[in-house]
């Protein structure tokens, strides 16, 4: 079969490798549709320990059944699908607790983890557990189903905040993850949705997904909502990007006493501004990928109450991958979110 390969830093290849068999337990899947996800461009760039190569990247994707390995019941050759892409042990302490989001014994497909690597979706095809398989609604698209992966993740970081009704919130970084953090506060009830970024086509797509304002972060990004709120501050800030700028911006723009719910990994380290913090009494949630929050997900599109598709900017054959990624590292693309598809 064909599949993009990441080689190493800067170094991704569309070439010839084996088909893999499904295992018993196991189903072979023919990816009709694979995202490329941010922390796939950080792994590109070789900025991160999750991307061993040699790899075949891809963790939000969807697909059909094309083989079932042995002892596999209740799928179907030719069924559209998902897969809960992480692989977690489920008998771990976090697990048992609720936490397989940070199982330690986890792999996750597309990924390098302390279990090993997984091959991902950025193929013809790829094996995945037979018990991690959702099976896709009839009017859910490939396109959209690829996307259900970070819209639980978004979905997860929406649920740390509470009741959001009524509540003036900041999206800091409007990526893929941002604009679908704006989609999912607007639809729990967020009444003033701010959103902040540096580009302004991404602010343009904010609007779209439902923010009623938006602010470039070159402006005075704290005077600004402090003119809004008539200097009280937002209630809550999602931070989306992860960088010095946002985390000690969002100290800076929310309410005493309100809530900081931190999903992006810009960096590894920071300074921050823990006195300000404590003296403003916020809380801060960190937010890492999902638990059940992927059917919950599905069904928010199937249902037609999240519309994941206006914020793919891109569609292009697997063959073109090489290009496709070296322009988005590089910053040459102004795509916000791309779609891979077998050629």
């Amino acid at each position: 079969m064909k599949a993009l390969v990441y080689m190493g830093p800067m170094d991704m290849r569309y070439m010839d490798v084996e088909t893999p068999e499904p295992k018993p337990g196991e189903v072979l899947l023919k990816v009709k549709a694979v995202s490329i996800c941010g922390s796939d461009l950080t792994g590109y760039k070789g900025q991160s320990i999750f991307r061993v190569p040699p790899l075949i990247m891809g963790h939000e994707f969807s697909g059909e059944i094309a083989k079932l390995g042995d002892n596999v019941k209740g799928l179907n050759v030719g069924d559209r699908v998902i897969v809960e892409t992480n692989l977690y042990c489920g008998y771990c302490a976090d697990c048992k607790a609720g936490f397989s989001n940070v199982c330690d014994n986890r792999k996750i497909i597309g990924t390098t983890m302390k279990a090993g690597s997984y091959n991902g979706a950025m193929a013809e095809y790829v094996v995945a557990p037979a018990e991690k398989i959702i099976p896709l609604p009839d009017n859910v698209t490939f396109n959209a189903a690829a996307l259900t992966e970070p819209l639980a993740i978004s979905l997860r970081a929406t649920k740390h905040a509470g009741d959001l009704r009524g509540k003036t919130v900041v999206v800091y970084g409007a990526g893929p993850i941002g604009l679908l953090t704006i989609q999912c506060v607007k639809f729990f009830g967020a009444e003033r949705i701010i959103a902040i970024d540096v580009v302004e086509d991404r602010l343009e797509m904010a609007k779209k997904c439902g923010a009623t304002d938006v602010i470039n972060s070159k402006e005075d990004v704290a005077g600004i909502t402090r003119k809004m709120t008539d200097g009280v501050g937002v209630d809550v800030v999602f931070d989306a990007v992860g960088v010095p700028e946002t985390v000690n911006g969002g100290v800076e723009i929310v309410r005493n006493g309100g809530k900081v719910v931190w999903i992006g990994l810009g960096v590894p380290k920071l300074e921050f501004d823990y006195k300000h913090a404590v003296c403003k009494e916020i809380t801060f949630y960190c937010s890492y990928m999902y638990t059940t929050e992927l059917k919950e997900g599905l069904d928010m599109i199937a249902t037609g109450r999240m519309n994941v598709e206006q914020i793919i900017t891109g569609i292009y054959p697997m063959s073109e991958g090489p290009r496709i990624f070296e322009e988005l590292a590089s910053r040459k693309s102004k795509d916000i979110k791309v779609i891979l598809v077998n050629d």
